[in-house]
C-alpha cells in the first residue's frame, strides 16, 4: 500500500476517534476489552504519548524519550491531532529518520506504523463502544505484512520469542495476499479475510477459530499463540 492512502486512512481514523473524544462524557470511563485494563481514556491518552513521541522523532531523526501522559490526556489527545497530522503530511519518505524497522531507516516508515497504529486502536475504541469498524482489506493485509516482515523478526532479535519452529502458510482469501510464518515447508495454512487475518495477529481475535486451517491444526495454534506483535 502506497504512503498517500496510508495516510488517507490515517487521517480518517483519527478525524473518526477525534469525535468520539470530542462527544466526551460516560463513554470515556468505559472498559477497552481488547486492551485489558485500560479506559477509553487512557486509550486515547496512550494515542497522545505515541503521536507526541514520533512528532519528536520526525524533528530530531532520531530516537528520542517517550513522553509522559499528564493530567487531561483526552484533552491533550484532541489538542494535539492537528500538530500530528500535518507532522505526517510533512514527511519526506526517503529521508534518514530512526525507527524500529529493518535498515535503511527512513521518515516514510513511519506513514504505515502510525496508519496500523491508529486502524488497531479505531477497532479498539469501537469495541469500548459497542461498534465493531470495518477495516477496509488492502489496508489489512498490509498489516498483516508489517507485523510478519517487520515485529515478529524483531520480537525475535531482542530475545522475546524464540523463533517459530513450524511453518505456517498464511493467506487472504479475499485480496489474494499470501506469506509464510517460518522457514521450510509450510506443514498447515490458515486462510480467512484480510480482515480477520489482521485482527488475529494483533490478538484482537481468536484467528483460529474464525479462519479454515488445513494441515496440523496443533502446529498454527502453538504458532498463532506466540506474541507476534506487541
Amino acid at each position: 500500500m502506497n504512503n498517500d492512502a496510508l495516510m488517507a486512512h490515517l487521517h480518517e481514523d483519527v478525524i473518526a476517534m477525534q469525535a468520539t473524544a470530542l462527544a466526551g462524557g460516560p463513554d470515556l470511563d468505559r472498559a477497552v476489552p481488547t486492551c485489558p485494563g485500560w479506559t477509553v481514556t487512557e486509550l486515547l491518552g496512550h494515542l497522545w504519548v505515541i503521536q507526541t513521541w514520533v512528532q519528536s522523532i520526525l524533528r530530531a531523526r532520531e530516537l528520542q524519550p517517550t513522553p509522559q501522559a499528564g493530567p487531561s490526556p483526552v484533552a491533550d489527545f484532541i489538542d494535539g491531532i492537528p500538530d500530528f497530522l500535518t507532522a505526517m503530511r510533512a514527511i519526506t519518505a526517503d529521508e534518514p529518520c530512526w525507527n524500529f524497522g529493518p535498515e535503511p531507516r527512513r521518515a516514510g516508515w513511519w506513514i504505515r506504523r502510525q496508519a496500523h497504529e491508529h486502524s488497531i486502536h479505531r477497532f479498539d475504541l469501537g469495541a469500548a463502544l459497542g461498534s465493531t469498524p470495518t477495516v477496509d482489506a488492502a489496508l489489512a493485509a498490509d498489516g498483516v505484512d508489517e507485523v510478519l516482515s517487520v515485529f515478529y523478526p524483531r520480537q525475535v532479535r531482542l530475545g522475546r520469542i524464540e523463533p517459530i519452529t513450524e511453518t505456517i502458510r498464511i493467506a487472504a482469501d479475499d485480496t489474494g495476499d499470501e506469506w509464510v510464518l517460518g522457514d521450510g515447508d509450510p506443514v498447515a495454512s490458515v486462510t480467512a479475510d484480510a480482515c480477520a487475518l489482521y485482527l488475529g495477529v494483533w490478538k484482537r481475535r481468536d484467528l483460529a477459530a474464525v479462519a479454515r486451517i488445513d494441515g496440523d491444526a496443533a502446529a498454527v495454534r502453538r504458532t498463532l499463540g506466540v506474541a507476534l506483535a506487541p
